[in-house]
């Protein structure tokens, strides 16, 4: 499991409860921004390289896209039944990407705000050696949705954006600079950060060095350390 994460507890400790629940080989719990970009992804039992690897290339072709069911108001949905086992085993996101990270079953938990949005995902990940998931499962995981989705509006996301707020009032961030900074603590590289938020190198290194002068560190090591002692 990813340890860097910021913030990550409730992450952690949801994707604990359901594994504990069904069992499952990997699970992926990202939030969710406005363009359907992933930010703030936490890792359980899933390969480090797996959502660098999504997110460059797969992220377009996946059936379970949160983008496709942003106007639904469907809450859990299964790979199985959004294609059929003919056309997945011919399809390129099953070829080149599920079968290299190991996993042939995927259960996707949409999490909504007040407007529907779709602001959060949980991805459960089986391999070829294991079961689908069954309807009975489906059930457990729509009870353990309305939960999860109720404490991730009302707690989590209230929480993190707190702590957004004290570290920009904190160090007089922008917000171009608070977003470059939550990259960088969850462990993404220089070229994955410039291509997530859509900037260049250079433009990124220029916002590097203002957060470095505004929080008094000397590099990234020293940055994540302190930021990370201070949520």
């Amino acid at each position: 499991m990813q340890g860097n994460q910021f913030p990550s507890l409730f992450q952690a400790k949801s994707l604990e409860l359901i594994n504990d629940l069904i069992p499952v080989s990997g699970s992926v719990f990202f939030l969710v921004q406005p363009d359907m970009k992933h930010q703030g992804t936490y890792l359980s039992n899933a390969p480090s390289d797996i959502e660098k690897a999504y997110n460059s290339t797969y992220f377009a072709i996946d059936p379970l896209h949160p983008s496709l069911f942003k106007h639904s108001s469907e809450r859990i949905v299964t790979l199985s039944a959004q294609i059929s086992t003919e056309r997945l085993m011919n399809h390129r996101y099953y070829l080149e990407f599920m079968q290299k990270y190991q996993h042939r079953y995927v259960l996707d938990m949409f999490f909504r705000n007040s407007r529907n949005e779709i602001i959060a995902v949980i991805s459960l990940l089986r391999t070829q050696f294991q079961n689908d998931f069954t309807q009975q499962e489906i059930k457990l995981m729509h009870s353990v949705h309305s939960f999860m989705e109720y404490s991730l509006n009302s707690v989590y996301l209230p929480k993190r954006d707190q702590e957004r707020t004290d570290l920009q009032t904190r160090y007089s961030l922008t917000d171009r600079e608070l977003d470059v900074l939550e990259m960088l603590i969850s462990g993404a590289s220089n070229k994955e950060i410039a291509k997530h938020i859509e900037m260049g190198l250079a433009t990124l290194k220029t916002h590097l060095n203002h957060i470095f002068k505004k929080t008094a560190v000397q590099s990234r090591t020293e940055l994540t350390a302190k930021i990370m002692s201070e949520l």
